[in-house]
Formats: structure tokens, C-alpha cells, sequence
């Protein structure tokens, strides 16, 4: 997904939430998993490669490397970081697989679908016809060839896989008409993404623990 929808999505699902300093920290650490390492050598940070299992133990271990980062060092800039890196796998979910196809179908159309009424898929292991676009050698090939300038955007015109990610991707507007129904989904998951990580930090650290993590003095602390 471009930078600037990650940067759309983690505003409209915690806008109020977090401060401002805070919304650019999980942003920086979201988009930090674009770098072109990551991109080529981490098919879990986006949910490519049709692994769904090893995507969502990613996810969990970030949000569980969150809960310590605030509960055993009090750092809040790790926690951010771990919390911004698993809201891109989360959000990249939406744009490349075909949940959304898939549920627009079962919709009986994109023209009867509303944004409102997007479902979550929170078990992506659990959906039998659930895929992504590969992830394989030639995939990462074909990555680097279709962004060289000029001869790239031709060579995509003449070769482009069908279950590649180039070609399931639903990454921007220009994808076609599922694009807001990917925003719309990221954009809930984000919000529910951040109720689970403060559920977790108050079953183990109590308000204190989520306070901290938003930048704000509990009740007990402003007591004291």
C-alpha cells in the first residue's frame, strides 16, 4: 500500500488517541517496513508469499514485544515501534489479498457493497480460498524490472503474472473500485488492532500501562 494511505489510515483509526509526535512515530515505523530490504527479503511485514501463518505470528509477536517494551523497560518509543510495524502488515492484509474481492462477491457486487459494512478478517489462517501474490524469486525480479523508468511500465504491459503481487495488488485508486473498501477495513482493524494491544497492557500493567503508552499520567500517578 502507498505511504500516503498508511498515513491516511493510522489518522482516521487513532487520530484520537494519540498526540500528533506520537501519530508520526507509528507512522515512521509503519512505513519503515517499505525499505527495499524488507520488501525483497520480508514477505510476512506486507502478507505475500500466500503465508498467512507466519504474517500473523509476526503480528502477535510485535504487538506482545509492545506490551514488554512498556511493562518491563517503560520505553514508549519502542512500544510505538512495535506497534506502528504491525499495523502495516495488518493494513497491507487489505491490499494484497483478495479478502476484499472475496467479500464483495459473497456482497453479490462492488455496486451493493457499502464501506460501512466491511467485515474483518481476523483469522486469516481460518479462509480456505484466501490468497496473496506470490513472493517467489521471480516476483522480486519482476519488482526491480517494472520500476526501472520508461522500460518498466512496458515490461509490466507485456508480462504480468496473474497471482503475482504486481497483479493482485490493491495498493492505490488507480486498482480499480475495491480501493475504498481496502481503506475502510485497514482503517477498523487499525482501531481494533489498538483495543487488543490496551487489553493486553491492562490485563498485565493495569491503566498505569496504557497510560503510558499514550503519553498521558493515570489517575494513580496523578495522585501520587
Amino acid at each position: 500500500m502507498d505511504t500516503i494511505y498508511h498515513d491516511q489510515i493510522i489518522r482516521a483509526a487513532l487520530g484520537d488517541l494519540f498526540k500528533e509526535a506520537d501519530l508520526r512515530a507509528i507512522f515512521q515505523a509503519n512505513i519503515g517496513q517499505d525499505r527495499l530490504a524488507s520488501i525483497l527479503w520480508h514477505p510476512e511485514y506486507h502478507f505475500d508469499g500466500n503465508d498467512f501463518l507466519t504474517p500473523q505470528c509476526y503480528i502477535e509477536a510485535e504487538r506482545q514485544q509492545a506490551v514488554d517494551a512498556i511493562l518491563k523497560k517503560r520505553d514508549r518509543q519502542a512500544a510505538l515501534d512495535a506497534f506502528g510495524r504491525l499495523l502495516h502488515a495488518r493494513q497491507d492484509f487489505y491490499a494484497h489479498s483478495n479478502w476484499i474481492p472475496l467479500w464483495a462477491e459473497q456482497q453479490g457486487g462492488v455496486e451493493k457493497c457499502r464501506d460501512e459494512a466491511i467485515e474483518l478478517c481476523l483469522d486469516p489462517t481460518a479462509v480456505p480460498t484466501l490468497r496473496a501474490g506470490t513472493a517467489e524469486v521471480l516476483d522480486i525480479l519482476l519488482y526491480l524490472l517494472y520500476r526501472i523508468p520508461l522500460v518498466g511500465p512496458w515490461i509490466k504491459h507485456l508480462y504480468l503474472p496473474p497471482g503475482s503481487h504486481e497483479a493482485m495488488n490493491i495498493d492505490d485508486p488507480s486498482r480499480g473500485p475495491l480501493f475504498p473498501f481496502v481503506m475502510a477495513a485497514a482503517i477498523k482493524h487499525t482501531r481494533l488492532e489498538f483495543e487488543q494491544l490496551r487489553e493486553a497492557l491492562e490485563a498485565a500493567g493495569g491503566a498505569e500501562a496504557v497510560a503510558l503508552l499514550r503519553g498521558e499520567h493515570s489517575a494513580s500517578s496523578r495522585a501520587a
